[in-house]
């Protein structure tokens, strides 16, 4: 078997070639990392130093992936894309902890959202009429003297109060409420618009009375999370005024007796036995009759033969339930559209999701 055998000549002349450019290489390393790594260098100044006209690296002893590598450690111009692993940084959400400063100002949150609505709505006659300005306004007040003691508890707690309304309140209930009722609903690409309320005082007065429940029963459950057993005296004062408002404003929307002071289905389920016909028929038909004064018309909205049934109210009571209930209340306003459905919104005490915590930052 042939073996090749290199011999001393070809060894010598070899290591002359390497050698003559071995000076040159070195050199042109230098310079590469040099433009590079300086602090001071641009992206492109430092691919220009590793690259040239045509993308043929400059330094013949340099890998085309350690290049890569180096070219990777350098910054990238904004809207290039990252070759070799450059994973943008997750930004941490801030610790959420239910403090009782998270609670205070979650307390004020609410408060001035109500306030929002009740100033949108005071001396608009055609949302709420003119003979419950009065006591608009006087809710309104409370809210803002509300407002004012838990901002004060928030800052002696060592808190920054909170003068804004509630950001997920607002979004999630009060304006597309608000929407729903004064403009209607835009037409879509699948669905027809909505027209504004055919009653638009009746859908007031009903949310009214849906926050002002949601703000007694907000307070109560509060009760229980406040570490402190002054705070939780103060709040329980606010929540008791809460369900005062509450149930003055059921009497104003179902002033029919007794069938405006208590939910009969929620009385008759807690004992046995089932309501009489003639009462059900009677609740229904008073109902009806309150919602028509409380909206100052006469007659219930006309609705064409063909059109599709509402969705029904529900019926407001002054008690609506069980002492201590917290469960969620519903919400029905606006038109129905081509199907007859209403806007739908149950109103909850705020979930953790909508409390205002300390790291948030006031944006009115």
């Amino acid at each position: 078997m042939s073996r090749h055998v290199t011999s001393d000549d070809e060894l010598r002349r070899e290591l002359r070639a390497l050698g003559a450019t071995s000076g040159h290489d070195a050199q042109a390393a230098q310079r590469v990392y040099s433009a590079l790594f300086e602090s001071a260098t641009s992206p492109a100044a430092g691919r220009r130093a590793l690259f040239g006209r045509r993308d043929i690296l400059r330094v013949g002893g340099l890998s085309v992936a350690t290049a890569a590598v180096i070219s990777a450690c350098t910054q990238h111009v904004r809207g290039e894309v990252g070759r070799v692993g450059d994973v943008p940084t997750t930004l941490k959400l801030p610790d959420a902890h239910v403090t009782n400063i998270a609670l205070l100002r979650t307390a004020s949150s609410l408060e001035h959202s109500v306030i929002n609505v009740y100033s949108q709505v005071i001396g608009n006659s055609d949302l709420l009429d003119p003979r419950f300005d009065d006591i608009a306004k006087r809710f309104m007040d409370d809210h803002a003297g509300h407002a004012a003691v838990f901002e004060k508890l928030t800052t002696d707690a060592g808190g920054q109060a909170w003068t804004c309304g509630n950001p997920k309140i607002d979004d999630t209930i009060i304006n597309p409420v608000i929407q729903r009722i004064t403009k209607g609903v835009e037409a879509t690409g699948t669905a027809k618009a909505v027209d504004p309320s055919e009653d638009p005082r009746r859908d007031i007065l009903n949310f009214a009375h849906g926050l002002e429940t949601l703000a007694g029963g907000t307070y109560q459950a509060f009760v229980a999370l406040f570490s402190e057993p002054a705070l939780r005296s103060d709040v329980m004062k606010v929540g008791a005024r809460e369900a005062r408002h509450a149930a003055l404003l059921a009497l104003t929307i179902n002033p029919a007796r007794p069938e405006g002071l208590v939910n009969f289905a929620d009385a008759v389920n807690a004992e046995p036995g089932s309501p009489p016909t003639t009462l059900v028929a009677t609740t229904s038909t008073l109902q009806n009759l309150g919602n028509q004064s409380a909206s100052g018309s006469g007659s219930p909205t006309p609705t064409p033969s063909d059109a599709p049934p509402q969705t029904e109210i529900p019926t407001i009571t002054a008690i609506p339930s069980q002492f201590g209930g917290l469960s969620a209340v519903q919400l029905v306003v606006g038109r129905g559209d081509e199907n007859g459905t209403r806007l739908k919104i149950n109103l909850e005490t705020p979930s953790l999701n909508s409390f205002v915590y300390e790291y948030m930052t006031p944006t009115c």
